[in-house]
């Protein structure tokens, strides 16, 4: 089996872009596969006027990934656990692509407005998405859609084969996004859409494999949002400016519980405030 992970980064080589990447490629290196890092390229920026937020869907458009058995798209701000040996590539067994949700998501969309993100919005957008290409996206509990996050996503090759043969150009469903936030154009919600499609048959992955750290809500004193079980896998490091911190840093953020970091005080780190 040939197994890819596969992380892009549009901008200069800062100190966290680094160790994710070292970080990541030694992880590949531990679990058998291979790994591709892309700077500053521009290959699905091709076909669609929002390029740097769909970069990261390269593989989507080009024909070199489709040697692979199975290809793993990894945010740049996501680093593995120490020594971590468990495959990524094993969560799969038939389906065409695996992701995880950000199950708090849907709560916090009723409750913050950030940028034009919120649930009543997120209503529209799959309400829109159902009316042109016939998606059943699904709601929580409480009739919320469902948040996904395209930090870690492991796609088969039969998987992508699908993405590029029946799934909507970037542009289209760009163009139908014209009336939304910024945000609802870009390629996790591009991803999140048509991975729902009939036809495609995705798994959940558990998420211990894209556990993330956030803050919850703008405002400065806001609380740290760590959604790392004890068996965390990869953690995603969703803090502003997190790609200029040192590895040190990172390492902490990634590995230790809240109350044992030790990281600098400052307008950029996340114990500020």
């Amino acid at each position: 089996m040939r197994n890819l992970i596969y992380q892009y980064w549009q901008g200069p080589m800062k100190s966290g872009v680094v160790s994710s990447t070292e970080l990541m490629k030694a992880y590949a290196d531990r679990i058998g596969a291979e790994y591709r890092f892309d700077h500053n390229i521009t290959i699905a920026g091709k076909v669609v006027n929002v390029p740097i937020y769909y970069e990261p869907a390269n593989p989507l458009v080009s024909d070199e990934f489709d040697v692979y058995d199975n290809v793993a798209l990894v945010d740049i701000d996501v680093y593995p656990v120490d020594d971590l040996t468990d495959s990524m590539f094993d969560l799969l067994d038939g389906e065409d692509a695996g992701i995880c949700t950000e199950p708090k998501q849907p709560y916090f969309r009723t409750i913050y407005n950030s940028g034009g993100i919120n649930s009543q919005i997120d209503k529209k957008w799959a309400e829109l998405c159902s009316r042109v290409w016939g998606i059943e996206y699904p709601t929580d509990e409480l009739g919320r859609p469902e948040v996904f996050n395209t930090g870690v996503v492991v796609i088969s090759k039969a998987g992508l084969q699908k993405m590029k043969n029946t799934w909507p150009k970037f542009q289209e469903y760009v163009n139908n996004m014209n009336n939304f936030p910024r945000f609802y154009r870009l390629f996790q919600d591009y991803f999140s859409a048509f991975i729902h499609l009939p036809g495609f048959n995705l798994k959940r992955l558990p998420n211990e494999w894209n556990c993330y750290m956030h803050k919850v809500g703008a405002h400065p004193d806001a609380k740290i949002g760590d959604n790392r079980p004890d068996n965390a896998k990869l953690v995603h490091v969703m803090f502003r400016t997190a790609d200029d911190w040192p590895a040190a840093a990172l390492h902490q953020i990634t590995n230790k519980p809240v109350s044992e970091w030790r990281l600098p005080v400052n307008k950029n780190w996340p114990n500020d405030g």
